[in-house]
């Protein structure tokens, strides 16, 4: 008989949703010996359900959705996912729970601890005191101290995230396990295939092209790319910049581009785009401006391009990025650094060459899909 293994996650955008249906897609194979289901919020992101649909017909998979769960705090709302939640459970009766970001890893941790499953596992992506201050902070520390003791094991995506999670007294050294993210590696494009994608684009064949992928939020700074941004441009007036991804500071990252002469010409929204992860050879550097990650995967998917990197020093990317060898790590919020960086790479191109291929090098044998789920087999066959 198939063991019953239930996901837990309200988050359905970006790197989370990646990590959620690279798991869905590879534990819902036959072979692999689990029922698959999974409890889920939705916050309307496009192709969402018509994915999991997919995933239903080709995979063995039971999808059910809370509408309460979501990400912001709200105590009847929460109240009601709770109760949905444990209620799903109780029918499915798992033998594993694993369950994924702030909310839903509090409320399916502890849904599953008073069914007295006994395999639960989480993966926080971001834990919330990580981005939070003051009280809220200290609020959101003391709710994950206490989610810990309700799981068996925490799995976090890279080791400055363990590591900080050790240092906050979050849970003991011994449950925190780093399973880090993975990708498969791409087949490189020749010459033709970059030219054809730039000219789909409308971009130039012979023009510097700096991308950033990232939603469009508080989290991926983007008003600090803007104006790195246009620090480039003044030094480097050739150069097109290329913003993959929506999100509510679209308009904003707009108007701020548009008061510092960034012309559309110059500085591109190309907005949401279900093929993103194909764009990246029109690029010959990738940048990312967050104020905090987990361990991104768009400098995982970038870096498997071949494409060399400028992102933030923050926790999650500074296990991604070699400085000086795949790219470099700037100070965080701050423009100029970010801006001097890609400004290194843009004029020295056999330096930018050799990043590009220790990036590829690295994804290569540090984030591999197949050790990324080996580390979640091994964690699920454990108990």
């Amino acid at each position: 008989m198939p063991r019953k293994l239930c996901y837990v996650c309200e988050a359905t955008q970006g790197g989370v949703r990646k990590h959620l249906f690279q798991l869905l897609r590879a534990f819902g194979r036959p072979e692999e010996g689990f029922e698959l289901h999974a409890i889920l919020g939705d916050r309307g992101e496009p192709g969402f359900r018509e994915e999991l649909s997919e995933m239903e017909r080709s995979v063995g998979l039971t999808v059910r959705f809370v509408e309460p769960l979501s990400r912001e705090i709200r105590l009847n709302r929460d109240v009601r996912a709770y109760m949905q939640i444990k209620e799903i459970m109780r029918s499915i009766a798992p033998a594993i729970v694993h369950t994924h970001s702030s909310k839903a890893g509090i409320l399916g941790r502890q849904a599953a601890f008073q069914l007295d499953v006994k395999n639960i596992l989480h993966t926080p992506h971001v834990f919330p005191f990580q981005w939070s201050s003051g009280l809220k902070r200290r609020v959101f520390l003391g709710m994950e101290r206490h989610a810990a003791r309700q799981c068996r094991k925490i799995l976090c995506v890279g080791e400055s995230q363990r590591a900080d999670a050790i240092e906050q007294r979050v849970a003991p050294a011994e449950k925190l396990e780093v399973v880090r993210n993975g990708i498969e590696l791409p087949e490189l494009p020749v010459a033709s295939e970059r030219e054809r994608l730039r000219a789909e684009l409308g971009l130039a064949a012979d023009k510097p092209v700096i991308g950033m992928v990232a939603r469009l939020a508080p989290q991926k700074g983007v008003g600090i790319f803007v104006r790195a941004a246009a620090s480039v441009a003044k030094k480097h007036p050739e150069v097109v910049f290329v913003v993959v991804g929506g999100g509510p500071l679209e308009p904003e990252m707009k108007a701020r581009a548009a008061e510092l002469q960034l012309t559309p010409e110059r500085f591109r929204f190309l907005g949401h785009r279900q093929d993103a992860e194909r764009l990246y050879p029109a690029f010959d550097i990738v940048a990312l401006s967050s104020l905090y990650e987990g361990l991104p995967y768009v400098l995982l998917e970038a870096m498997s391009w071949g494409v060399p990197v400028v992102a933030t020093d923050v926790l999650g990317s500074r296990d991604v990025v070699a400085d000086g060898e795949t790219g470099f790590l700037a100070k965080p919020n701050d423009p100029a650094h970010i801006a001097s960086r890609i400004c290194v790479l843009l004029e020295d191109r056999p330096f930018l060459r050799r990043c590009a291929e220790a990036a590829r090098k690295r994804v290569q044998e540090e984030f591999s899909l197949q050790a990324f789920l080996e580390g979640h087999r091994r964690a699920y066959n454990e108990a």
